[in-house]
């Protein structure tokens, strides 16, 4: 409670009301220089505390019709897992599940499902929000979500991406990325925002409102804010993005391996936790991202579950340092293998590199790209 109100004391001359005056705010966080001009260059983007409304006058046209042609071409919601074998430079044959073909990733398979649960229990939701990285696919799956159920959607996404090895991007960068230009093809509203705080700040600011005399926050205007990586407390997710992938996974070599070793990078943990109730008996490798209690709520979940290996700090797998590469070395040495998110799911490449397994999985939630699948 302390911290909300911090929140709403931080932006107390922000109202509904009296958002769309444009505030005259430095940024915070430095922008790299070759990007600036075409910063100031953009137009109708009406300045808030730390954040902006990005719209779709702001992205690259040829890259937003490819983008809502992919939408218009998305019939299934839980498709037969798409598995792609790969030779590791060892020699080790590996299969990458390649969620990335999916519009908004893993989540594609939960995400309307949860949400028509949500509505279901609370009839008077007109829209739902969602704040988080601008690179992760949490924020993607609540706009296609609200759209498929026939509902609003509004992103407060952080510059700032989510990494195990974070680095700036362009502004430029950021308003081009699937994560963004998919969003904004889906009609949702996004605020870009400095950082994961002013994101929080803005989100909690326009929806919602305390409730005098009883020490609690209540949403306002028909707003539903949902769970980091939509994992909400009481399983429901979880229980259904289980579900679809047992479902999904009939038919593939994923389905009669009695005990997959599965390696994969973990947010929020939902998919994690999914993956676990889906196979009881696979052992996860996980290389934990992100921050705050959404790190340690993860962290703890990982200790706690059986055969859920923490890569993090781990002595049994290392990476040397002088062996780590940038976000773009090692985007420029995975692509040959497959497509995934760079400086998000495809830090799990140096790991399975090193340590993968004939057989083993890599869970490749989204990616950069729409896949081409590379056979060998």
């Amino acid at each position: 409670m302390n911290k909300i109100s911090h929140k709403k004391k931080y932006y107390n001359s922000i109202t509904p009301s009296n958002l769309p005056k444009v505030l005259n705010t430095k940024t915070k966080i430095k922008i790299k220089k070759k990007s600036q001009k075409k910063i100031n260059e953009i137009p109708n983007i009406q300045k808030y505390k730390n954040c902006e409304i990005i719209t779709l006058k702001d992205v690259k046209p040829d890259k937003l019709k490819l983008f809502k042609d992919f939408i218009a071409k998305t019939i299934k919601l839980n498709p037969k897992l798409v598995i792609q074998p790969i030779n590791l430079p060892n020699g080790n044959k590996i299969n990458v599940v390649q969620d990335g073909t999916l519009i908004t990733g893993t989540k594609t398979r939960v995400a309307p499902y949860l949400l028509k649960k949500i509505i279901e229990k609370n009839p008077e939701i007109k829209t739902f929000t969602y704040c988080g990285s601008y690179n992760g696919f949490g924020a993607v799956a609540t706009a296609f979500a609200a759209k498929f159920n026939g509902y609003k959607s509004e992103l407060f996404l952080s510059r700032i991406p989510t990494s195990s090895n974070p680095v700036e991007k362009t502004n430029e960068e950021i308003l081009n990325s699937r994560q963004v230009i998919t969003s904004l093809a889906l009609n949702a509203k996004i605020y870009l925002c400095d950082s994961y705080k002013d994101a929080r700040n803005l989100q909690y600011s326009l929806t919602t409102k305390e409730v005098l005399g009883k020490n609690k926050w209540e949403f306002i205007n028909g707003y539903y804010n949902l769970d980091m990586g939509l994992l909400d407390q009481k399983g429901e997710m979880v229980n259904i993005l289980s579900e679809k992938i047992k479902y999904a996974s009939e038919g593939t070599v994923l389905e009669n391996i009695k005990k997959p070793r599965i390696w994969l990078v973990i947010g929020s943990s939902g998919v994690a936790r999914s993956l676990k109730k889906a196979f009881p008996n696979c052992v996860l490798y996980g290389l934990l991202v992100g921050g705050g209690k959404y790190y340690k709520n993860a962290l703890e979940w990982c200790k706690k579950t059986k055969d859920v290996i923490v890569l993090n700090d781990n002595e049994k797998y290392t990476i040397d340092k002088l062996n780590k590469l940038s976000n773009k070395n090692i985007e420029e040495e995975r692509i040959k293998y497959y497509d995934s998110t760079s400086g998000y799911d495809d830090q799990i490449w140096l790991y399975v590199k090193k340590y993968g397994k004939e057989g083993d999985f890599i869970w490749n939630v989204a990616s950069d790209n729409y896949p081409v699948i590379k056979k060998i």
